[in-house]
């Protein structure tokens, strides 16, 4: 948003490291002989490291226990008639110091909170920034009051004291780099009249009417005159204005009778309007580009022990993932926050939670999901500590949370706001009693800050909370993790009573080959390898890892004993590991969007991992999709088929239809032996209103009992595929779902083909493969380097064809489209582009064919 005055960004910076405490300030810096490396600003010590070939994530470094300088030498004329200037920091990790021409000019211990500070008086022609960002070690090693109780999150208690993220310093969790430098821009900012600053812009809805409130300051000399006006749409107000010292405060309140909702991409359209704020001072008129705004209502229904959010009236069942960060070696950077969210948004997510454990997102972030249609789950910056409540903390805290709120207000993707993460879980586990559960800045203060800023907007103390006790599913909001690493059967998603999980599902998900590569730095896949395994996620006091709980379910789905197979067949092992946690996912998600469910949203722990390996993300660090992730695609979509096994009831088939339109479609029914042969089939019409679900038992769609969920065991089973589809009237397929009553039969059971894969040019920047195959072809993945799929690992029925986009991953992606697809059922592999020639056996005869029908 252009709010600010003529501002430029401070950019070309250099960096230095010290022993803790050794130069205390910069005469001392100077009289020193120091090496100085280009640093990107913003950015990290290890971000600048990095690019020096100084650091990477194979020779890890402790970055607190040095001294970071950080320089900048800029030019400023004496005789530029500013107002005023100012140095405005985004945001210094963590306990800074700043000074200015030699002057000290600001100290922050709060990596959180963005600082302004006027530097007219200090400023000559050529001038000389210096930050010192200090050791944390010495600082956690002062002696302070102890914690009411501990936790095993971290390994410095004292952390708590210490406003800075957690990232880079919980062990088992993400890679061990602690962001030090500053992490958020730096820019000189210089007033003039006609500048805007300190703009605050929020909406807000009463009944029919949307309200837009604003208010700013606007640096002036006195005795000018000055008006203006608020735009939004195609609406507009005169400014009211109160001279100040230095300018005037303006401000004005905007109505704007029934205005288009703002809805999640899944129930209707993120209506937004362009907004903008008009000034003439002394004459000369000025416009400043205010960004877009939207109008919405959000609350929670509480009753019943649910935790259910409502937006415009309607309940909305939120899917997506939990937010890590764009990149953990710089985490204020936001290059790839669109391409991230975009893929969310694609998949059919419509809420991203920025969990206690991260960094307050970027103004980029808010945008794009405003824009998208992504609702945010926002907790403030605290998770799994006894937090202080020591009045200096709470002052710096308050000013935090007052910053936060602000600046995030004016976004109506902004849904939830949460206390922390973990904290009254934690308190609860280890025993504390339960009026120290919750303290008085999760009860009062920060509820406090939210409904003076942003009123309206549901308030949540803690993540988890609610019920007998904090971490109980069936009751206010939960993180479940029944089905994952407390190894419970999918069943136990609906047995515990799930209301609304903020996490679950946490897997060590592989990523794909190219990920796998990565992750082994060029060695040979091996699981076994330290390569491998320190990137596997863990609870730093659990004696298991996150890849011991994949292989409890590989185990269970497949029939397969996974430490021998990793050790006979790595490739094989990952290739069912990959789809083993798909499966899981997307089970457990139609458990949850079925009519019969008391669920109102499920986040997954987590969006994208923090480096490569098989992390807990549904995409790799670099942002490609991995299994998991298309299966959760197919059941997040807002018109979905999804499946559930009913036990003797047979398998249930569950029609959803989120949007603000109607569904009329064709529900068809099949069911399969040996992946080919056609043994019942049904069909039924399915119109279901905007907003609706309905249930269907698959029995009756096709008109007989055959037993397709294998309940009653009358014999042999007679079946291995039950598949689902429904087709729009125009035939064209809205959503397909697949239930095998035995997972190993259908893997074992490999096939040589035929199979083609057509390869077709649909404009200069998608392609499309077109697959068919004359058998049931289970877990088919394309693989082509360097693209992102419209779809992966999806299964085909025999004698039908399923169409797959493919777009670069960025600009770096080969201008030759070549890939080869396999299948967990499929002998051999189909080369797709290059030479275009078939695969072979070992004995060199034709396994599978692969054709192509090139521009």
């Amino acid at each position: 948003m252009s709010t600010a005055t003529t501002s430029a960004a401070l950019d070309a910076w250099l960096l230095a490291s010290t022993p803790p405490d050794e130069v205390g300030r910069p005469s001392e810096l100077d009289a020193r002989h120091r090496e100085w490396l280009p640093a990107p600003v913003p950015g990290t010590a290890a971000q600048a490291l990095q690019a020096a070939g100084r650091w990477s994530f194979d020779h890890p470094r402790d970055f607190d226990a040095s001294d970071w300088w950080y320089r900048c030498t800029f030019r400023f004329p004496p005789s530029d008639p500013a107002m005023g200037v100012y140095l405005r920091f985004g945001g210094l990790a963590t306990l800074a110091r700043v000074w200015l021409n030699g002057e000290p000019i600001l100290e922050s211990d709060n990596m959180f909170q963005s600082s302004v500070v006027d530097v007219t008086p200090l400023l000559c022609e050529v001038n000389d920034v210096l930050i010192c960002c200090r050791a944390l070690i010495p600082a956690l090693a002062t002696r302070r009051a102890r914690p009411r109780w501990k936790t095993r999150l971290v390994d410095q208690q004292q952390l708590r004291w210490i406003r800075t993220t957690l990232l880079g310093r919980m062990r088992g969790w993400c890679p061990p780099v602690a962001p030090v430098g500053p992490w958020r821009p730096i820019s000189l900012e210089i007033g003039r009249p006609g500048s805007l600053t300190d703009v605050y812009l929020r909406t807000h809805l009463a009944g029919e009417t949307g309200i837009v409130e604003m208010s700013a300051f606007a640096p002036h000399p006195g005795g000018v005159d000055v008006s203006g006006t608020l735009s939004v749409g195609g609406a507009s107000i005169e400014l009211r204005r109160y001279p100040v010292r230095g300018g005037s405060r303006i401000s004005a309140e905007l109505r704007i009778p029934g205005p288009e909702r703002w809805w999640p991409h899944t129930h209707g359209v993120p209506h937004l309007y362009p907004a903008a704020i008009g000034l003439v001072v002394d004459g000369e008129a000025t416009v400043h580009d205010a960004g877009a705004v939207g109008f919405r209502e959000v609350r929670a229904h509480r009753a019943d022990a649910a935790f259910a959010p409502f937006v415009n009236g309607v309940p909305v069942f939120c899917r997506g993932a939990c937010w890590t960060v764009d990149d953990i070696v710089s985490p204020g950077a936001s290059n790839g926050v669109r391409q991230t969210l975009q893929l969310l948004r694609d998949a059919g997510g419509n809420m991203v939670r920025v969990t206690g454990t991260m960094v307050y997102e970027s103004d980029d972030f808010y945008r794009v999901c405003d824009e998208l249609g992504i609702l945010v789950w926002q907790d403030f910056m605290f998770a799994r500590m006894d937090y202080p409540e020591d009045p200096a903390f709470l002052t710096s805290v308050r000013a935090e949370a007052t910053q936060q709120v602000r600046r995030l207000c004016r976004h109506p993707s902004v849904a939830v706001y949460c206390g922390n993460t973990e904290v009254e879980q934690q308190a609860a586990m280890v025993g504390v009693a339960r009026d120290l559960w919750r303290s008085p800045l999760f009860a009062e203060v920060l509820p406090e800050i939210c409904a003076r800023w942003h009123p309206g907007v549901p308030y949540v103390p803690s993540s988890p909370t609610g019920g007998g006790m904090p971490f109980h599913p069936d009751a206010g909001v939960s993180h479940f993790y029944g089905v994952g690493a407390y190894l419970r059967p999918v069943e136990d998603a609906r047995r515990s009573g799930v209301r609304f999980a903020t996490e679950c599902l946490a897997f060590a998900n592989v990523p794909g080959p190219e990920g796998v590569r990565e992750t082994m730095r060029g060695h040979s896949p091996a699981t076994h390898d330290p390569r491998w395994k320190e990137r596997v996620p863990r609870d730093a006091a659990s004696g298991w890892d996150f890849e011991d709980v994949r292989d409890h379910y590989l185990a269970a789905l497949f029939g397969v004993d996974p430490g021998r197979l990793r050790s006979t067949d790595t490739a094989r092992y990952l290739d069912l590991s990959r789809v083993t946690t798909a499966e899981v996912m997307s089970r457990v998600f139609a458990e949850w969007r079925s009519p019969e469910s008391r669920c109102h949203g499920a986040l997954v722990w987590f969006l994208k991992d923090l480096w490569p390996g098989a992390g807990w993300g549904i995409l790799d660090s670099r942002g490609r999709p991995k299994a998991c992730f298309y299966y959760l695609r197919r059941a997040w979509q807002p018109q979905a088929v999804l499946l559930t096994d009913e036990g003797l009831n047979g398998v249930h088939v569950h029609v959803v239809n989120d949007t603000d339109r109607p569904l009329s479609a064709t529900l068809e029914v099949v069911v399969l032996r040996e992946g080919a042969v056609t043994i019942a089939q049904g069909k039924a019409a399915c119109t279901l209103g905007p907003r609706a679900r309905a249930t269907y038992a698959s029995d009756a769609v096709l008109d007989g009992f055959h037993d397709v969920s294998y309940a009653y065991r009358f014999g042999p089973l007679s079946h291995d595929v039950v598949a689902a589809g429904l087709r729009g009237d125009d035939g064209e397929a809205i959503s397909e779902a697949f239930w095998c009553p035995s997972e190993r039969d259908i893997v074992d059971r490999r096939h040589r083909g035929p199979v083609s894969a057509v390869l077709r040019h649909v404009d200069a920047s998608t392609s499309e493969v077109v697959v068919s195959a004359e058998r049931f072809l289970y877990g088919a993945h394309i693989e082509v380097a360097g693209y992102v799929a419209s779809d992966d690992y999806f299964h085909v029925m025999p004698g039908r064809t399923r169409a797959v986009q493919f777009r670069p991953l960025g600009p770096s992606a080969p201008a030759r489209f070549s890939g080869r697809l396999e299948a967990l059922n499929l002998e051999g592999t189909v080369r797709i582009g290059g030479d275009g020639r078939p695969s072979t056996d070992e004995a060199g005869a034709p396994v599978a064919q692969g054709s192509a029908e090139l521009p």
